[in-house]
């Protein structure tokens, strides 16, 4: 019989991909969890029979084993594991920035002797900038300007913006009007190496094989561990992205286990070891 332990923390937990019942890569690897749960549960069904008050018998409804595991980093890969797709690496694509805030400076546009607009250099080159919502606001009034077409020869009147994207810099030329006027602006930016997960209708979630493990020192000085492996599960509940001022945000995923279909019946395994 092997001795009792006590669990002293969460240990560490991973999923791997199932396809056609053969475990492929790795999709999930927990190193920093905060939380990790299993639950067994079993349902019965009274029988009765005659006048008597006591069931005579119970009849096996249900059985279903739950693994809920809440890490304290975030992982692009759970998504896909609770929603389906896959996540691709070293993507080029465009970001949105959002909020940025400038001072419109004075300048010379149109050539003459005197300062006659003002403008904005935007925090990205031209050849990264992607001309795609751009959105122009007084910060004070918080009031959308509109955007005209550019003309080197001349200045936008008060309430709209011209957008400069010729040479190195990407220049938003303004009425003289808003020089020293605190701007915010929205806009897009072309970016490398982003690692992207797209959200699709018609995705579903995935079966995958769990293991989890942890080792904790016993009070006698022996290190002794707990493992689990699942062979198959899949996403179930919700996945919550719960940001919040002033805290450190913590991400769940929530699987229910399936069967695996072996021959020998197995859902998976619970191992007890010393180290």
């Amino acid at each position: 019989m092997s001795k009792k332990m006590i669990i002293k923390g969460v240990g560490r937990f991973m999923a791997r991909k199932v396809v056609n019942g053969i475990v492929t890569n790795e999709v999930l690897d927990c190193g920093t969890l905060q939380n990790l749960k299993i639950d067994l549960n079993v349902e019965l069904e009274d029988i009765f029979g005659g006048d008597g008050m006591f069931a005579i018998d119970q009849l096996l409804k249900n059985k279903a084993i739950y693994v809920t595991a809440t890490d304290a980093k975030f992982d692009l890969n759970m998504l896909p594991l609770m929603m389906g797709g896959s996540v691709k690496e070293n993507e080029t694509t465009t970001l949105w920035v959002l909020g940025e805030q400038k001072t419109a400076m004075a300048f010379n546009h149109t050539g003459g002797v005197a300062e006659d607009a003002a403008k904005i250099t935007l925090d990205t080159s031209a050849a990264n900038f992607a001309n795609t919502g751009l959105t122009v606001k007084v910060k004070d009034e918080n009031r959308v300007l509109e955007a005209v077409a550019y003309d080197a020869g001349a200045v936008p009147h008060t309430g709209q913006y011209m957008l400069d994207a010729s040479g190195q810099d990407v220049t938003i030329v303004l009425p003289p009007a808003y020089a020293g006027v605190d701007m915010v602006l929205n806009y897009q930016k072309r970016a490398a190496d982003v690692a992207v997960y797209d959200i699709m209708a018609k995705d579903i979630p995935f079966p995958v094989s769990i293991v989890h493990q942890g080792t904790f020192v016993q009070k006698d000085g022996t290190e002794q561990g707990i493992q689990t492996e699942l062979y198959a599960c899949m996403a179930s509940g919700t996945f919550t992205m719960d940001m919040q001022q002033n805290a450190a945000s913590s991400h769940e995923v929530a699987l229910k286990v399936i069967d695996p279909e072996r021959a020998d019946g197995k859902l998976g395994d619970m191992k007890r070891f010393a180290v």
